[in-house]
């Protein structure tokens, strides 16, 4: 039977893809206020309209030197003669006075600072007062806006570059999730928030594409519950879905079928209670009750949203089965927790939109969510054979001893079976160690099972659409001990040809060895790892908030964050500054593979000979170039400015955040650096202005 309704999963899956898009509306930019269309989104139908900016000094004479406008009007051509069709344009940073709050606020962000501590760090020395929390919540947010702007032209950038070139791409990418448990709102409501961050890097250069959170903080769940289950009459609305073919008329809804379905719909309806009752407590405490017409008021406004919360319990409870969450985790009423598969879901098509057209391979652990969601998020990539999902566990229970000891044993037997290839003539000097250890894999990975007669995966990967052979890695690198790899998507002819193993077959032929090989040894998750352990040592915030010791339910990390939607903005602000700003090493997971990316160049040396121009040769010496520090350089992204001698300077942070990276690659950015081009001058000049 074919069911004919299923077009509200997709409506849901869009929503959360728009939402995310853009980052939550941070990347939105200027609209058309007649039709809401925004300016990034097509640029070409905006056309300039004037500039903001004086054209007459204070004596009434023309300036004929001209400055940076402050702002551009623009025109959306389609709606001309509308109200709302022309709009102004500025700078983020066209109302700020002062940057050095700003520096000193990132500065802190950076370095495991607290909120309260950016306030103490930042207030004014002058008349000794403190700033208030909204200043250093909108700076943070302006941060991340620059922040994400900025990365965004550098992928397009670099998109654009990699398709020029015309070359076959192949992605490797690793995948997991991170938990964050975010403090609690109200002292009257004592219970923390828990998001699930869904993380995808590359796993060549350390690069951390996306970090999406399952909050959208933009809706309120009140608001969104009297909207969608109440009529203009107050009456519930959107319980039922009609049948009217069938002897059953109506049926409550699926949660795909409801207009919250997005939402992580227990937390959804107790946040609404949970709101309400806030609002009780609070006006409990600050109505007035002195005489029988104040206390008559605050009964009645108690009355009237005791009847709101009845209505919330006879829909959550008596239609849909949600009964109220009383646990000690809920969702934010500051913000709306979505479904984790809708997050992931949207997380994995804006990937997709990010990157240029190549073969994708994706590894991830065994998360249930998966199977029934990548198969359709990648479709057109699996039909087109160029897409491959490895799925992996290891032990992350090992102690650094036996870490230690299992590396050395592995380091050991791979540098004999190496050296016994080359007596036998299997390797030569020549040969790369990627064959060399493809080769080691395939001599000895073992068929993975579960206790002896077991399938080691979890149920959701036991489906006939998956290969049921998972095999265990012979190798011990990258902090992955006792690594265990299965291959639910894989190219088309090597699939089928898995399909037909059985789980537990341990006799497997040396051309499947061989075929298996290299994908066993790309499986890795240790560049998101990385990255996330970067982030639980660096980030104060990210600390988290839960029970521990002899306390019971949950705790308050003093300082920490509380608002949800301030976290995503320095979750997003300390992944772009990892991306492009931060001077490290980073360890290829495919061990000893570095060479082949950056092998070492003999480089001539000669001695002068003291008191003449003559010179000795000596042997050249092996000199590596010099290591690209950034995630971004490493993947090659041109993030560095090039000076006029050729040399390269690192990215200046000063200029990335005063630079109007939103409307870069538009007209309305040339008009910007255009004015600021025309100011820029020598100081050395006695003719021309200051430099700016």
């Amino acid at each position: 039977m074919r069911l004919r309704f299923l077009h509200p999963v997709s409506d849901h899956l869009d929503e959360e893809i728009d939402r995310l898009r853009n980052y939550n509306g941070v990347l939105d930019g200027p609209s058309c206020g007649a039709c809401g269309k925004r300016f990034l989104d097509d640029p070409d139908e905006f056309a300039l309209d004037g500039v903001h900016e004086r054209s007459k000094d204070s004596n009434g004479k023309p300036i004929r030197k001209r400055k940076t406008p402050s702002s551009l009007r623009v025109l959306h051509k389609p709606c001309r003669g509308q109200k709302g069709a022309r709009f102004s344009v500025s700078l983020p940073h066209a109302g700020q006075k002062t940057t050095a709050d700003n520096l000193r606020t990132l500065g802190a962000v950076l370095n495991s600072a607290g909120i309260v501590d950016i306030q103490r760090m930042i207030g004014t020395a002058a008349t000794g007062k403190k700033i208030g929390m909204s200043r250093i919540y909108d700076r943070i947010e302006w941060l991340e806006g620059v922040f994400l702007a900025y990365e965004r032209e550098m992928l397009r950038r670099w998109k654009n570059k990699v398709d020029r070139c015309g070359e076959a791409v192949e992605h490797l990418f690793s995948h997991d999730d991170m938990v964050l448990t975010v403090n609690w709102e109200t002292s009257t409501d004592r219970r923390n928030t828990q998001l699930n961050c869904a993380i995808t890097a590359d796993a060549r250069s350390g690069y951390v594409y996306r970090l999406d959170v399952d909050f959208d903080p933009r809706a309120t769940p009140l608001d969104m519950f009297n909207a969608k289950y109440l009529g203009k009459d107050g009456l519930p609305q959107n319980l039922e879905h009609l049948y009217p073919d069938s002897k059953v008329k109506a049926a409550p809804k699926f949660s795909w079928q409801r207009p919250t379905g997005r939402c992580h719909e227990p937390q959804f309806f107790a946040a609404c209670v949970n709101e309400l009752k806030t609002f009780q407590s609070r006006a409990k405490r600050r109505m007035p009750r002195k005489g029988d017409a104040q206390k008559a008021a605050r009964d009645n406004v108690i009355e009237r949203t005791n009847s709101m919360i009845e209505n919330i319990r006879t829909i959550s409870e008596g239609w849909f089965g949600f009964p109220i969450d009383t646990s000690e985790e809920r969702g934010s009423f500051k913000g709306v927790t979505t479904r984790d598969i809708y997050t992931k879901g949207a997380h994995f098509a804006l990937l997709k939109e990010m990157l240029p057209r190549g073969s994708i391979v994706l590894t991830t652990e065994q998360e249930a969510t998966l199977p029934p969601l990548l198969p359709h998020i990648f479709d057109e990539e699996i039909r087109e054979d160029r897409f491959a999902w490895l799925a992996m566990t290891f032990n992350k229970k090992a102690t650094k001893p036996e870490k230690l000891g299992k590396v050395k044993e592995y380091r050991k037997a791979r540098k004999q079976f190496h050296n016994e290839g080359m007596y036998a003539g299997r390797f030569d000097f020549e040969t790369d160690p990627q064959t060399v250890s493809e080769a080691f894999i395939a001599d000895r990975m073992k068929t993975a099972l579960r206790g002896t007669a077991t399938a080691f995966q979890i149920s959701n990967y036991q489906s006939v659409l998956f290969p049921s052979l998972w095999v265990r890695s012979s190798t011990q690198a990258s902090g992955e001990i006792d690594k265990v790899v299965g291959f639910p998507i894989l190219p088309r002819h090597l699939r089928r040809k898995l399909k037909q193993v059985p789980f537990d077959q341990e006799e497997l032929s040396q051309d499947l060895r061989e075929e298996i090989a290299p994908w066993v040894y790309k499986a890795t998750l240790q560049p998101v790892s990385s990255f996330m352990n970067s982030l639980r040592e660096r980030m104060s915030v990210a600390a988290r908030a839960g029970s521990g010791g002899a306390r019971v339910g949950g705790s308050f990390i003093q300082g920490a964050i509380f608002n949800p939607r301030t976290l995503i903005a320095l979750l997003n602000i300390y992944r772009v500054h990892y991306n492009f700003f931060e001077p490290r090493p980073y360890a290829c997971p495919y061990e000893e593979i570095d060479d082949l990316v950056d092998p070492p160049k003999l480089s001539p040396r000669a001695l002068r000979i003291p008191g003449t121009d003559e010179f000795v040769d000596v042997p050249p010496r092996a000199r590596r170039s010099r290591a690209r520090m950034t995630p971004a350089m490493r993947h090659g992204m041109d993030a560095f400015t090039k000076r006029k001698d050729g040399t390269q300077d690192p990215p200046d942070i000063y200029r990335i955040l005063y630079r109007p990276w939103l409307y870069m690659g538009t007209k309305l950015g040339a008009r910007f650096e255009r004015s600021r081009g025309s100011n820029r001058t020598k100081a050395t000049s006695p003719r021309q202005g200051q430099a700016v």
